[in-house]
């Protein structure tokens, strides 16, 4: 019998949306403190130095299985263009880093809120997210905002855990503070090689989620998945949670 949902945040709950307004504040502040030193940085050197930094995270997510804190990436990206190390601008950067998804927001994914109103009571629902410059604290209260926050009982961020999906703590996080076992739980994910493989591999059965084409990783996806179920919409989800015996 299931007890437990458990939920992904990126193109699961929130599309991507306004990312391109996020970056561009991102930028500018990077632009500003660049400035200080009287340095020139091109757009092109930006560009480099911004996509060196995707990889740098890329390579500790997905081989580290951790996702690193933002002031570790603006270091990196501080380094990559050799600018004189500046604590006090690093630290501006990263929280401005940090805090543009409240300026410049993602939205909720058609049909998420209503899952949760319906579900709430029946089910402890529970977050998994690995985060990226956004640390899950700001996630939360991107949630609170969209009044959502209030149907999640668990949360395992994975900045604050230490550890990123496909590690079996981002899961049992979650399935610990509820005093379940896996096989009570069921994971809803876009990405096969962390939320699906992770799920599955700790036990729990698992959704994968393909209803936000918007997604970076989706197109990584192989085309066959080992979850129990796939999902283009939250009314589809709707119908899979609603099929079990209970």
């Amino acid at each position: 019998m299931i007890k437990v949902i458990t939920i992904d945040f990126w193109n699961t709950l929130f599309d991507s949306s306004n990312g391109t307004k996020r970056n561009a504040q991102r930028q500018h502040v990077l632009f500003e403190e660049i400035a200080k030193f009287g340095i020139d940085v091109s757009n092109s050197d930006y560009e480099k130095a911004l996509k060196a930094s995707w990889e740098f995270f890329n390579n500790i997510w997905m081989n580290e299985q951790r996702t690193p804190m933002t002031e570790e990436t603006i270091v990196f990206f501080w380094n990559y263009l050799n600018l004189p190390y500046d604590n006090q601008g690093i630290q501006k950067v990263a929280n401005v880093f940090k805090e543009s998804i409240i300026d410049y927001p993602p939205q909720l994914i058609d049909g998420c809120k209503e899952f949760l109103s319906q579900f709430h009571s029946k089910f402890k629902i529970g977050l998994i997210s690995d985060t990226g410059f956004t640390p899950g604290s700001i996630l939360k209260k991107l949630m609170e905002l969209n009044n959502i926050e209030q149907y999640f009982s668990a949360y395992s961020f994975s900045d604050e855990t230490g550890v990123s999906k496909p590690h079996a703590k981002a899961f049992s996080t979650i399935l610990e503070q509820f005093e379940i076992i896996p096989q009570e739980a069921i994971h809803i994910g876009d990405i096969e090689k962390t939320d699906i493989i992770g799920a599955k591999s700790f036990g729990m059965k698992a959704i994968r989620f393909e209803g936000d084409k918007t997604g970076n990783f989706i197109k990584n996806n192989p085309q066959n998945t080992i979850a129990d179920f796939t999902a283009d919409s939250w009314s589809n989800i709707t119908e899979i949670i609603n099929s079990f015996n209970f």
